[in-house]
């Protein structure tokens, strides 16, 4: 079995290993695609290709304008047998807009970020932070200032990407504060939303388009751009009754994260056993389609 495009970013990789822990010997022979970019692009953003078509998902600025379908490592979609995609609303503008044959399709799974049991009980020595890479983006520079001042305390931390450090870091603060690196690029942020809240912090993230798919949004607190500063500063102020809302003992989300790892050990389950989707013909079909359009496989 080979696993294409996993780097460190992807917390969604130790789910999918510890379900092929438990059945590798029966699937040696797949070739697993890690699908790590945003696909919910407006018109005008970096790096969209000319043939990213225009989908059906509205703007969350303009009703009147459509995210594109950004597709990156499309010979992969094609050459691999499955597709692991890192959040709903991703896989939701694919199918939305039709962009790839069903076959595809089907082996488009959702591998939800969950590296870590859930855990809410450590102390928390860190209020609010957020951890951007660049912090000269402009977009994220001006949250940042925000956040120094309404929120004393405030650290964007960096230069943290391994399991260990991640879980040490979110178990250690209360509130994390996520908003879009660009006014075109507006998946979720999975990667680093859902370990956060897996791991006891209270997550205060800009909208998003689609959050109606997303399967733990009720947990989430939303907020637009230009409040983002002020909404942290309220949430801090009133940080008790957040956390007890979420993480509390009548909260359900300790039980949702345990069913979206079932749900998707269900969903891998019912794709491997499609005798269609898995029998040598197909694999062979996806090898060479892949190897045409250039992919490493």
């Amino acid at each position: 079995m080979k696993f294409i495009n996993a780097n460190i970013y992807a917390t969604n990789i130790p789910l999918a290993e510890a379900y092929f822990r438990k059945n590798l010997p029966r699937y040696r022979f797949l070739r697993v695609f890690f699908q790590l970019e945003h696909n919910l692009v407006l018109p005008g953003g970096r790096s969209l290709d000319k043939t990213d078509q225009v989908g059906e998902v509205n703007s969350i600025f303009d009703p009147a304008e459509k995210y594109h379908i950004r597709i990156v490592n499309k010979d992969y979609y094609y050459g691999s047998d499955i597709i692991m995609e890192y959040n709903m609303p991703n896989v939701e503008n694919i199918k939305r807009a039709r962009v790839f044959p069903a076959e595809i399709v089907e082996g488009i799974v959702y591998c939800p970020s969950i590296p870590f049991p859930y855990d809410n009980s450590s102390e928390r020595g860190l209020s609010v932070i957020s951890n951007f890479v660049n912090e000269a983006e402009p977009r994220r520079a001006w949250v940042i200032e925000g956040l120094r001042r309404t929120c004393p305390g405030y650290q964007n931390i960096q230069g943290i990407y391994d399991l260990e450090g991640l879980r040490n870091l979110y178990s250690s603060t209360r509130i994390i504060v996520n908003t879009h690196q660009t006014w075109h690029h507006h998946s979720i942020e999975e990667f680093r939303i859902l370990p956060a809240l897996a791991c006891g912090c209270i997550v205060i993230s800009e909208k998003v388009p689609l959050m109606d798919v997303i399967p733990y949004s009720e947990y989430i607190v939303w907020c637009d751009y230009g409040n983002a500063p002020e909404v942290a500063a309220h949430v801090s102020a009133n940080y008790a009754s957040y956390f007890e809302s979420i993480h509390g003992p009548s909260s359900g989300l300790k039980m949702l994260l345990q069913t979206m790892q079932e749900e998707f050990g269900s969903s891998m389950d019912n794709i491997l056993n499609n005798r269609k989707h898995f029998g040598a013909a197909s694999r062979l079909r996806r090898r060479l389609a892949g190897w045409a359009r250039g992919a490493s496989l």
